[in-house]
């Protein structure tokens, strides 16, 4: 499922949502779903109610996208992320998992697909548990902050050596 069906399908649950439970479907909704659904990466309240604020024909007040991401993660539509003092909101694929990298030096997350991973996770039978999505976090140190400790270390072990 590629973003524009995963975003349509987003549109058409939200709408069944608001539907059931008798609230309106406004522009603003349908514009704050899209921001997310567009995004790459999990992003925080602030940063889409700056990007909300900023550009747009609709102005979405910061009020306006908390109480959304709320009703969102009520209809299934995001979930939270927990990432070291921070709460990110996501979008939900429930046709897939995901597996991100996390780097314990800068903090930059990348995603990485795993098909082997996935087909395995798929096949997994837990009982008394219905599944409908997963994260999978791995954490290290990405190339840029590898290299940096290698650079460290070695001038360490030259300091040590001349004072030998």
């Amino acid at each position: 499922m590629d973003k524009a069906d995963g975003l349509a399908q987003a549109r058409q649950n939200l709408a069944d949502y608001l539907r059931l439970n008798s609230l309106r479907n406004t522009p603003e909704r349908n514009a704050l779903l899209e921001a997310i659904y567009s995004a790459d990466a999990p992003v925080q309240a602030e940063e889409l109610a700056k990007v909300m604020s900023e550009g747009r024909r609709l102005r979405i007040s910061r009020a306006t996208v908390y109480n959304n991401l709320s009703l969102f993660e009520d209809a299934g539509l995001v979930r939270k992320v927990f990432q070291d003092d921070r709460i990110l909101f996501e979008r939900t694929d429930k046709s897939k998992g995901v597996i991100r990298l996390v780097c314990d030096g800068c903090g930059k997350v990348t995603e990485m697909s795993g098909d082997k991973l996935r087909r395995q996770i798929a096949q997994l039978r837990t009982r008394r548990f219905n599944a409908v999505g997963w994260e999978l976090r791995i954490y290290g140190l990405c190339s840029k902050c590898t290299a940096e400790l290698k650079r460290k270390q070695n001038r360490l072990n030259k300091k040590d050596k001349d004072k030998k």
